[in-house]
C-alpha cells in the first residue's frame, strides 16, 4: 500500500501537468452572413445578407491578446429601390457580387480566456475587442479591389481545454467608393476624401476553433 500510493501521486501529478499546459495556436472555420452599407442601402448594417465563409488561424500571444488572420468568402447584393432616397435623373442601381478577402486583426479578451488555472482567474467565457485591416477582390463590375479597416466585438468560449466557440460582429470601412460598383461610386457628383466614402460591410460570425502547437510548462506559477 505505501509503495501504491507514492505512484498514484506520480501519476496525478502528470495528469495535471498535461492538462495545465497552454497552446500558441487556434485554427478552425468560421460561417455566418455579410452585408453592405452604402449609397444603396444607408440604413441597416443587416439588410440583404449573404452567406459568409472562411478559414480562421490565432497566433495565441496569452489569455487576453490573440493576432487573428482569416481568408474569407462574402456575397453582397445593394438595390437603391430597397429606399427612398432618389439619384440624379430618378436612376437606379443594384449589384451583386463576391468578395474574397485576407484579413488580420488584434483582438483583446476581457477577462484571462482559459481553464485549468484558477490562480491566474481564467474564465471559460470571455467577451473580446478586435481590431484590423484587410484586403479584398470583389467581383463588381470587371472586378475591384479594396483594402478596409475594421472593428468590431464578440464574445468567446471554451467547450473544452482545446476547443472553443465564439460569436462576433464587426464593421468595415472601405477605403474607397466603387465596393458597389463604378455606377454609385459617386451618384451626386460631389468628389470627397477616402475617409469620407459611403461604403462599409458587416459580418456576424460563428466559429468553431481549436488549439495546437503546446508551449513550454509552467513552472513557479510563471506564464510564460
Amino acid at each position: 500500500m505505501k509503495k501504491i500510493i507514492p505512484i498514484i501521486v506520480i501519476i496525478m501529478s502528470s495528469t495535471a501537468v498535461l492538462s495545465a499546459q497552454d497552446f500558441r495556436y487556434d485554427a478552425g472555420i468560421a460561417g455566418g452572413i455579410s452585408c453592405y452599407m452604402g449609397d444603396a442601402n444607408q440604413v441597416s448594417p443587416w439588410h440583404r445578407p449573404g452567406a459568409a465563409i472562411s478559414g480562421v488561424f490565432r497566433f495565441l500571444l496569452n489569455y487576453r491578446w490573440a493576432v487573428k488572420t482569416d481568408i474569407s468568402a462574402m456575397q453582397f447584393s445593394g438595390d437603391t429601390r430597397d429606399f427612398d432616397n432618389r439619384f440624379p435623373n430618378g436612376s437606379d442601381y443594384s449589384f451583386e457580387s463576391w468578395q474574397y478577402r485576407l484579413g488580420g486583426q488584434i483582438e483583446f479578451n476581457f477577462f484571462n480566456y482559459g481553464m485549468g488555472y484558477s490562480y491566474l482567474g481564467t474564465k471559460r467565457l470571455s467577451p473580446y475587442l478586435l481590431a484590423g485591416v484587410g484586403v479584398g477582390y470583389s467581383t463588381v463590375g470587371g472586378g475591384y479591389v479594396s483594402f478596409d479597416a475594421s472593428l468590431g466585438a464578440g464574445v468567446k468560449y471554451k467547450i473544452a481545454p482545446r476547443w472553443n466557440i465564439s460569436l462576433e460582429f464587426a464593421m468595415h470601412k472601405t477605403l474607397g467608393d466603387s465596393f458597389d460598383g463604378k455606377a454609385l461610386a459617386d451618384p451626386y457628383h460631389i468628389e470627397s476624401s477616402v475617409l469620407k466614402n459611403t461604403d462599409w460591410f458587416s459580418t456576424t460570425l460563428f466559429s468553431i476553433t481549436y488549439e495546437f502547437g503546446r508551449k513550454k510548462e509552467i513552472c513557479n506559477n510563471d506564464n510564460r
